[in-house]
């Protein structure tokens, strides 16, 4: 049988795409969220138990930026190491790392906005600022933690049925539950929003009834705008993922998936940290109006301030 599959690798050219790429993506999370963050952290009225959930997933964004695409450019397009070598160890544990604290911040945030719109009145009881801080701790502990499983397995076969364990409780479990609360609250947002625009038209003197109910409307489809992105990002990395388990006992398929495809599907998952922030400016109303207020608006003092310097 020829084995001379076993030695293909990326061309220098995709390898040069495919770190520009990165270097792209990277340099965009690491602003984005960085000035999404400084928004948080500059205004109290952003620091709402909901946006301290957006504050966690972007926390993950950034840190994606600023460590994992650097060292993704370094280890896997510079050197691309064998299986056995302690960079693709490395390149492993990140990869579980940085899926885990992505989707299980993004289902936090889903689950939250669930809990608004289904229990609207008991939500302060519910979702209090203790219960946000265990919730977002526990999904950075577990993030952390997941990857030692990885080090603790040796086998190939043992390998195959861990990466596929790890593809179904980093992707496919958490994506589902965001995928039915996503569901759930849109349809109750929905139903809301229109029970409140009868009213306005009813009584044009209650304009500013319950208008949270729409603003929680908006949120929801800021967040079904997040939820896309991150199936389409994520999902050809699950696709693979299954296909590598069915075919693992065909060699020249498993090398290849492993040193030719799987660098693409890493690319393409990792874009998400960088397109993520984008959207909670231009969808949420409150980010866009304090980011509008903190760039352009400047109070009058500041200019004679600095007329008179």
């Amino acid at each position: 049988m020829n084995m001379s599959c076993l030695n293909e690798r990326l061309s220098i050219a995709a390898s040069t795409i495919l770190s520009l790429w990165l270097c792209l993506s990277g340099l965009a999370a690491v602003i984005g969220n960085a000035v999404v963050l400084w928004l948080f952290y500059k205004n109290e009225p952003l620091r709402t138990i909901s946006n301290r959930f957006l504050a966690s997933l972007c926390v993950a964004d950034f840190l994606v930026g600023l460590v994992i695409d650097p060292v993704w450019i370094a280890i896997r397009f510079a050197t691309q190491p064998q299986r056995t070598h302690i960079l693709k160890q490395v390149i492993n544990l990140l990869w579980i790392h940085t899926t885990a604290a992505t989707v299980f911040n993004l289902c936090c945030v889903s689950v939250d906005r669930f809990i608004v719109i289904r229990f609207p009145f008991r939500y302060q009881d519910i979702m209090t600022k203790q219960r946000c801080y265990a919730v977002i701790i526990i999904v950075w502990l577990i993030s952390v933690f997941l990857p030692l499983s990885r080090i603790l397995v040796d086998n190939r076969t043992n390998i195959e049925s861990l990466w596929f364990s790890l593809t179904f409780i980093t992707f496919v479990l958490p994506i589902t539950v965001v995928t039915l609360c996503y569901f759930a609250i849109f349809k109750a947002a929905r139903k809301q929003a229109s029970r409140i625009k009868r009213e306005n038209l009813q009584n044009s003197n209650k304009m500013n009834a319950p208008v949270r109910a729409m603003q929680n409307y908006k949120a929801i489809k800021t967040i079904g705008f997040v939820l896309g992105v991150f199936i389409v990002s994520w999902m050809p990395s699950i696709v693979v993922s299954v296909v590598d388990y069915v075919t693992a006992s065909d060699k020249c398929v498993d090398h290849k998936l492993a040193y030719v495809v799987w660098p693409w599907i890493e690319a393409i998952a990792l874009t998400s940290s960088a397109i993520n922030p984008w959207i909670y400016c231009f969808r949420n109303g409150e980010f866009r109006e304090v980011l509008h207020c903190n760039f352009e608006c400047r109070p009058p003092w500041v200019t004679l301030d600095s007329n008179r310097n």
